[in-house]
């Protein structure tokens, strides 16, 4: 398991973007599933930076957004299968919020969204 991203939600990926500390833009979807407008970018290590849009009210992070404005949402990490990630899920006690949903960004392989014990936002991309 590694840390593949930290997500951002932002009321508008080109205006903050601009003052984003970033390599390289690697891709920018728009995603019907999570209703939102995704980017990711290379960093200057090893962990991409995802920006999250909201498009609408039915967004998974509308109501975040109205809430804390642009702010930081989550981490992700790459793990390598279900089975592992059952293991770390009963180990930390974490708490589903949703998935698996195929994730456009990701070439559609499946994410899961959890609640630690903190109410920290972890997401896992299985890979």
């Amino acid at each position: 398991m590694i840390l593949h991203h930290l997500g951002f939600v932002v009321s508008d990926i080109a205006h903050y973007e601009k003052h984003l500390f970033f390599e390289k833009k690697i891709k920018e979807v728009t995603d019907p599933i999570q209703n939102s407008k995704l980017s990711l970018y290379e960093s200057f290590g090893s962990c991409f930076l995802e920006l999250i849009q909201p498009l609408n009210e039915k967004s998974f992070t509308y109501n975040f957004l109205k809430k804390n404005g642009n702010q930081f949402h989550h981490l992700c990490y790459k793990i390598e299968s279900e089975d592992k990630l059952a293991d770390i899920v009963s180990k930390q006690k974490l708490i589903l919020i949703r998935g698996p949903i195929p994730a456009v960004l990701f070439d559609n392989n499946d994410v899961y969204f959890y609640y630690t014990r903190n109410k920290q936002v972890i997401e896992f991309l299985i890979s």
